[in-house]
Order: C-alpha cells, then structure tokens, then sequence
C-alpha cells in the first residue's frame, strides 16, 4: 500500500509470527534499503537489544573521531538507552553526533528498538541513531530482499493465496528500487513510503513468495515501476488523473476492472463537519489533509459522495486507500480463481514488462 507521491492507505492489522530463523538473504550483490523507523512517535529515547547470542558492536561517530563499545548479549549487557539532548546523541556518558549498531564484523544483526511506553520492534540489519529537531532518528540500513520480505508480511495476512503473495512481492521490490522518497534516509516506514514491521519467519509463506520471486521488479519503458497499490478499489481501479495527479513521464496506471470487488461490495459512511467546504473525492492530496484533520477512518477511501448533512457531511464510499494500481483483495481473489502472480500483475498494472534485478 502506498501513497507513493503522498498518497495514504489504510494499514491493516498483521499478526506475523517472527522466530530466530529470519528472512535473511544472501550478501550476494543487493541494493542496501535505508528506512527510517519509528518516526511517527517522535522519540526522545530509544533502547536497543541485542537478539539473544548476539555480539554486537555499537559506535559513536563525531568530529573528534570513533570510540567503540562492544554490546554482548550473553554477558548481561541487554540493553542501551539512547537519548537526544541539544542536538547530540547520548548513550551512558557519552555524547555523539551519530551511533550505529551491527554485528561486531560490521555486517547486519537482528536487534529490538523500543520507544519506551510504545512500540517495541524486531528488525534485522544495521542501526544508525541521528539526532534532529530535539528527535531522534532512527535508520535501519536492510538488504533488499529482507525489506521486501518486511513489507509484504506487514501487507499481506500469511493466510493470503500465495501467488497473491507472489504479486505483492514483485510490486514492494519495484517500489523499493524505482528511487528513495526521503533526504535523510530512503523510505519511511509508514503508508506515506511502505508500511513495515519485523521481516516473517524463514519458513512462512511470505518468505517463500519472496523467494520464489528474488530479484524480479515491474519496469515501464524499462524503468522501474514505483508500483502502487490498496486494500479494496471498489470495482474499478483509478489513474493516477483520477486521483488529481499528471503522471509526466511516470507509470499513468490505467483503471481496470476489479471481478472481486465486484462481486464482493463494501459500503462505508461516515460523517464530518463543521467545514465550508465538501471533502474532495478526486484528489487524493487533499483527502490525505483531510483525513488528517476529521481522522482516518473517517475518509478511509477515494471516491466518496459527501451530501451536506446539517453543518457537517455525510460521507459514502466503496473503496479503502486510494485505489491506484493492484487491488489487495482483488489480487487474492484472482489467485483463488487460478490466476498465478505473472496475470495479477498483467491485470493491475497494464503495459509493463516484468525485469530482473541484479
């Protein structure tokens, strides 16, 4: 699901089981994705753990140059708090522009980040701590299949047909390689870039999709593809003119028909207000401000009516996200019918060609 260009889809809720066995890929000759995590809770503290057995390495960068200090997950050091404070980057006593975190050999390791009261989550990769605007940021540099394999498992229920799997491992690798969205790091982890959680056990269905699927990526006058995609299209996918959008030299994604959604219609209503103004169903900018304002499950698709409602509006629609390019539900239904990967994706995304990565 992406916005990609600023466009928003609901998340969904995933239960993804995350073992020790990893999604972790060769390191084989792969783009390195950098995302920013955790960003949305705006932190002023972190705390890093290692992943039990893990050695890790985890240090400081300034003008003044390095001091390093050693993490040992089997020597009792299970934890370290990282903190912001005048625009440094405290850990214990000592104060850094910068730290990363990685296996001792300075290759990826799985570790916890936690913001404390919130979130905790499990990520494989290394870790760079950045303090801006009195925040810290946090990066997590990934090699690309195991960001693939996070994203779809964030995307996607495991219970998903697998060739819908398939479909939505080819489009997250070509968002993932059509070029970052962000100074400071490639992608953000929320719908603004890719959703993501932790990357799925080794032996689960996602993995397997991703795998079955290493390296292959949607191109469009042999470039890749920024490939877009949401829950429910209502029946009728949108271009990217229908959402009030010029696609330039870009993908246009055309609007196709959608047999699921068809067959299987949503209705939601809802209700805003006070506001002069009628929320915009063709502009998927605005419905973005707007489902900021009112909330998101307020607006949770494109191409609503909104009929005025004493000083507020009534609002009704048939789709969930922005409804450009693969349809969630649609590709899953197109799989259950006998439809492999290589259709779905003829299907939602007309006129490209499928491209091997290196």
């Amino acid at each position: 699901m992406l916005p990609i260009i600023a466009l928003l889809i609901r998340a969904r809720r995933l239960h993804v089981l995350i073992s020790l066995q990893l999604v972790i890929l060769s390191a084989s000759a792969q783009q390195v994705i950098r995302f920013g995590v955790l960003g949305l809770f705006h932190p002023q503290e972190l705390l890093l753990e290692p992943e039990s057995r893990n050695v890790r390495s985890v240090t400081s960068h300034d003008s003044n140059g390095q001091a390093e200090q050693i993490l040992n997950g089997e020597a009792g050091h299970r934890q370290i708090v990282f903190r912001v404070e005048e625009g440094r980057v405290i850990a214990g006593s000592r104060s850094a522009r910068s730290w990363t975190a990685s296996a001792r050999d300075g290759s990826a390791s799985g570790f916890r980040l936690i913001v404390p009261g919130k979130i905790r989550r499990f990520y494989f990769g290394k870790l760079i701590i950045q303090a801006q605007d009195g925040e810290l940021v946090a990066i997590v540099e990934m090699e690309r299949e195991t960001a693939v394999a996070s994203v779809v498992a964030s995307e996607m229920v495991e219970s998903a047909p697998l060739e819908a799997l398939k479909a939505q491992a080819v489009a997250t690798r070509s968002f993932l390689t059509a070029g970052p969205r962000h100074g400071n790091f490639d992608f953000c982890d929320t719908t603004h870039c890719q959703f993501l959680k932790s990357p799925p056990a080794s032996d689960s269905r996602v993995a397997k999709a991703v795998e079955a699927t290493r390296g292959l990526a949607l191109a469009y006058r042999g470039k890749p593809v920024a490939a877009m995609y949401s829950s429910r299209c209502g029946g009728q996918t949108r271009s990217l003119r229908d959402v009030g959008m010029e696609p330039g030299d870009a993908y246009p994604y055309y609007s196709v028909s959608c047999a699921w959604c068809r067959r299987h219609p949503l209705t939601w209503q809802s209700k805003i207000g006070p506001s002069a103004q009628p929320p915009q169903s063709t502009s998927e900018n605005q419905r973005i401000i707007q489902a900021r304002q009112w909330g998101w499950g307020a607006i949770p698709g494109s191409g609503f009516k909104a009929t005025a409602e004493g000083a507020g509006w009534h609002l009704e629609g048939h789709s969930l996200g922005h409804g450009v390019g693969m349809c969630q539900h649609g590709a899953g239904g197109m799989a259950a019918s006998g439809a492999d990967y290589h259709a779905i994706l003829a299907h939602y995304y007309p006129n490209t060609s499928e491209i091997l990565l290196p």
